[in-house]
C-alpha cells in the first residue's frame, strides 16, 4: 500500500481533543485520507472540517461500539487510528487483536495502568513519583489520610478524565459527605482516592515511545481553565489559559514514572503532573492519549499526531530532541467563541 491511499482515523473527532489531533494532521500536510468518529450530528458536522469523512458510531461504553469500530477500521483498511477518549480506550484491548491496524495507545498492562490512577499509583508509590496516596471509603479512612499527609488534601474518583469528582478537603466529615453525594447520583461502584495536596505549577509531559525508547517529549504548564471559579476544586479539566515550558525535573520524573510500567512503553503517553510544596514534580496520572493541548504543542513545533504516523507508520528518523522540543514561551489562549490564539512570550526567571 502506497502512502497516498493509506487512511488514517481519528475517534471522537469532533471533541475537544479529536479535533485538534485531526488539525494537527492537517498541518503537516499528510497524503493520508483522514476518517473521524463521533458519536452526533454535532460532533459530525464539527469534524468535517478536518476530515474527509466521518462516521457516526455508538459511544464507547454503549453496546455495538467494539463491533462498529471494528467493522470500519477493517473496511476502511485503516492503518493508523488516534483513540481519544477513556471509554474508548477501555475496548481497544479485544479490538486490537483482531485488526491489521496500529493504535496510538500503548496496549495491555500499560494501557491498563493509564486507565485505573489507583493501580498506577500503587506501581510507582516505591518510586517516590507520586504525591502520598491512599484509597478511602469511608470518614475514618479520610481522616487517616489528613492526619497522614496534613491539610488539605486532595479527593477525586480513581477513573475517569477531567478532574471527575476532585475536591479540596480540610476535614474528614466534607470528603465523606462528598463521596456520598456522588454515590447518590449513581456512582457507587467508583474508587476514590485521598492524595497529599501538590500546590505547585500544574504541568503535562507528552511524549511519544517506540519499543520501550523515547522519541521526543514536550512539557507544557496549565494556567487557568474555563468556568474554574465556579468549579469546587478549581478545576475543570478544560484548559483556557496554557504555554509551553522547559523542565528538567519533569522530564526526568516523567520518563522514570513511564519506564515503572509493566512492559516497554509503546505509543503515546501523557504524563501529569503537579509539583509539591519543594517544588518537585510528582505524577498524578497518565494517559495513553493525546491530551492536554495537542495543537499548542503542534504550534510550538512538536506536532505529535504528525510524528507519530511518521515514526509508525513511515519508519522515519525525527530530526527534534528527546526532550523540551517544543518552543518555550508560547502561549495557548482559548474561548468558548472563537478559535485558539499564540503568542509567544518569556518565561519568568
Amino acid at each position: 500500500m502506497t502512502k497516498t491511499n493509506r487512511t488514517i482515523l481519528v475517534s471522537a473527532s469532533g471533541s475537544s481533543i479529536g479535533l485538534e489531533v485531526a488539525k494537527s494532521l492537517r498541518l503537516a500536510n499528510r497524503a493520508e485520507k483522514i476518517i473521524g468518529t463521533e458519536v452526533s450530528q454535532w460532533g459530525e458536522q464539527l469534524a468535517s472540517q478536518f476530515c474527509d469523512e466521518t462516521i457516526l458510531v455508538p459511544r464507547g461504553d454503549e453496546a455495538g461500539y467494539q463491533d462498529a469500530l471494528r467493522g470500519i477500521l477493517v473496511e476502511r483498511d485503516v492503518a493508523l487510528a488516534f483513540i481519544n477518549t477513556e471509554p474508548e480506550l477501555e475496548k481497544i484491548g479485544a479490538i486490537s487483536e483482531s485488526v491489521a491496524t496500529i493504535f496510538s495507545c500503548p496496549q495491555g498492562a500499560a494501557l491498563a495502568s493509564c486507565l485505573d490512577k489507583s493501580l498506577l499509583h500503587q506501581q510507582l508509590a516505591d518510586q517516590q513519583l507520586v504525591a502520598g496516596t491512599r484509597t478511602v471509603t469511608t470518614t475514618a479512612d479520610i481522616a487517616e489520610a489528613l492526619t497522614e499527609f496534613g491539610k488539605p488534601i486532595w479527593l477525586r474518583c480513581a477513573v475517569g478524565p477531567r478532574g471527575r469528582g476532585s475536591i479540596i478537603v480540610e476535614q474528614a466529615d466534607e470528603g465523606a459527605a462528598w463521596i456520598e453525594y456522588w454515590r447518590r447520583r449513581g456512582q457507587s461502584q467508583e474508587v476514590w482516592l485521598a492524595h497529599e495536596y501538590l500546590p505547585g505549577r500544574n504541568l503535562n509531559w507528552t511524549s511519544i515511545w517506540r519499543d520501550g525508547k523515547l522519541v521526543v517529549s514536550s512539557t507544557g504548564e496549565r494556567l487557568k481553565y474555563f468556568l474554574g471559579e465556579v468549579a469546587v476544586s478549581g478545576i475543570t479539566g478544560n484548559v483556557s489559559h496554557c504555554r509551553l515550558v522547559n523542565g528538567q525535573e519533569a522530564n526526568e520524573v516523567a520518563t522514570r514514572a513511564i519506564e515503572c510500567l509493566s512492559v516497554p512503553a509503546h505509543g503515546i503517553f501523557s504524563v501529569d503532573l503537579r509539583e509539591d510544596r519543594n517544588h518537585v514534580p510528582r505524577v498524578t496520572e497518565i494517559n495513553g492519549r493525546n491530551a492536554f493541548r495537542p495543537l499548542l504543542y503542534t504550534q510550538g513545533g512538536v506536532n505529535f499526531p504528525a510524528i507519530l504516523a511518521d515514526v509508525f507508520l513511515d519508519d522515519r528518523a525525527i530530526d527534534l530532541p528527546r526532550y523540551d522540543a517544543g518552543k518555550a514561551g508560547l502561549e495557548m489562549f482559548r474561548g468558548m467563541d472563537f478559535e485558539p490564539l499564540f503568542q509567544q512570550t518569556d518565561l519568568p526567571a
